[in-house]
């Protein structure tokens, strides 16, 4: 930082430098013209009063052996068809310009600047001359008298830069090396009252980092301690059951200890799979954000699943309403509606019934879940949405994820989600609003 800042200045230094160069040498060079020019205006009017008494054209004081001039000057007097009448003494003998004005001219192997003024009363015509080495040495005395101010003015500003750069970035250098003596599991916020003001939001967003991730660290650890412990109960149970199976004294009753351990290993994989879900839609994993999914075929999908244990169960599973474009991705959506819809026939007795109903209702859509199961009592329901929770008295063999997995896909798509009992007897109704991703599609209602 320091060192790029250094450079910057530089560069700017160096441009105005040049740019001082410039106006320096245009300046100078200006200034030489103008008083090239009046010396020969004034010659010129010497000339003119002596030609006119005709005595001769050089004025008296610019005779040989008189008053030097202020500069190294050269001149010559001529007529306009070009006649020298007067030349100074070391000047050249060829004529110093041709046309009015100045112009430069090589003389004797030096350069010369020429100013030619001609007079408005009398034939005579001045050309004066100066050698430019004149204006290179003062143009030089100035830049030399320019420049070491600058280059002074350089290094101080540069032994700046780098004495508050250094005071600046001294918090962050400090809290870098705060944060590489830390430990893996050390997530606590870092001190920004020491910091600038310019480095002061950093701190602040570095501890909100830090405190997100606390939280999901934190959030790790309570579904791994969860988990470890739901699974110590079902894989403490297989054990038993196989012990049973291999204690058994006839092939019957090893029939049924196999029979039981089958279950039991249904139900366990029935878990993994329930925590693998729900691992998957923790923050930082793959969400499917920003896609869009027609509900009907994600719907037919998950009846076709559930067929069998509707089945089993003699439940009339009933779809009902309009086809709607919902936020996210198939699988997302898919794991949403059979946990719903799972949920309900675990619960529900045999020969009952499970609803779905889907409508767009004050800018979003409307996924309803009833059945006429036994319900939850309203004082559970706040609690029904977490990990592991079971209804208790409810003699659930369920793993208490189901609605947990439902709630936490809800969030993740920004809606909502109300746990209810129908108007008219028992059961629960689980009401999903959702944002619409797009205008719903036509009508259409199945059974």
């Amino acid at each position: 930082m320091a060192v790029a800042t250094a450079l910057a200045a530089c560069a700017a230094f160096l441009v105005l430098g040049l740019l001082v160069y410039r106006a320096v040498d245009s300046s100078t060079r200006r200034e030489f013209d103008e008083m090239l020019a009046q010396q020969a205006a004034l010659a010129l009017r010497y000339a003119e009063h002596e030609y006119g008494e005709g005595e001769t054209v050089v004025p008296r004081s610019l005779r040989p052996g008189e008053r030097p001039m202020p500069f190294e000057l050269a001149y010559q007097i001529t007529t306009r068809a070009g006649e020298v009448l007067y030349r100074s003494p070391r000047t050249p003998a060829e004529a110093l310009a041709t046309g009015l004005g100045h112009a430069d001219a090589v003389l004797d192997g030096r350069a010369w600047r020429v100013v030619t003024l001609e007079s408005a009363t009398t034939p005579l015509v001045i050309h004066m001359a100066e050698p430019l080495g004149v204006r290179d040495a003062l143009l030089a005395r100035t830049t030399r008298a320019v420049t070491l101010p600058l280059v002074l003015a350089l290094l101080l500003l540069t032994a700046l830069i780098g004495f508050v750069t250094e005071r600046a970035f001294r918090p962050v250098r400090r809290i870098a090396a705060d944060l590489a003596g830390r430990g893996a599991g050390d997530l606590s916020p870092v001190d920004t009252a020491a910091m600038p003001v310019e480095t002061h939001a950093l701190g602040v967003a570095l501890n909100g980092l830090l405190a997100r991730h606390a939280e999901v660290l934190a959030r790790e650890r309570r579904f791994t301690a969860d988990a470890a412990h739901e699974l110590r109960t079902p894989l403490a149970a297989l054990r038993a059951q196989a012990q049973v199976a291999a204690r058994a004294g006839s092939c019957a009753e090893t029939r049924r200890a196999l029979e039981k351990l089958q279950a039991g290993i249904d139900r366990t994989t029935h878990l993994m799979g329930q925590l693998l879900s729900l691992a998957r839609l923790e923050p930082g994993s793959a969400f499917a954000a920003g896609q869009t999914t027609a509900a009907r075929k994600v719907v037919e999908l998950v009846l076709e699943d559930l067929a069998s244990a509707a089945r089993d169960k003699q439940l009339a599973v009933v779809v009902r309403g309009e086809e709607l474009l919902l936020p996210g991705s198939p699988e997302v959506l898919y794991l949403l509606l059979r946990n719903l819809l799972e949920n309900s026939i675990r619960h529900v007795a045999p020969r009952g019934q499970v609803r779905l109903e889907m409508s767009a209702a004050a800018g979003g859509a409307l996924l309803a879940v009833s059945d006429d199961g036994p319900g939850i009592p309203a004082a559970e329901r706040t609690r029904a949405l977490e990990r592991f929770y079971r209804i208790p008295g409810s003699g659930s063999a369920g793993s208490g994820l189901g609605l947990s997995i439902v709630g936490r896909i809800v969030e993740l798509l920004a809606g909502t989600i109300d746990l209810t009992a129908p108007p008219a007897g028992t059961g629960l109704v689980v009401s999903i609003r959702l944002p619409l991703a797009d205008a719903p599609g036509p009508g259409r209602a199945a059974a």
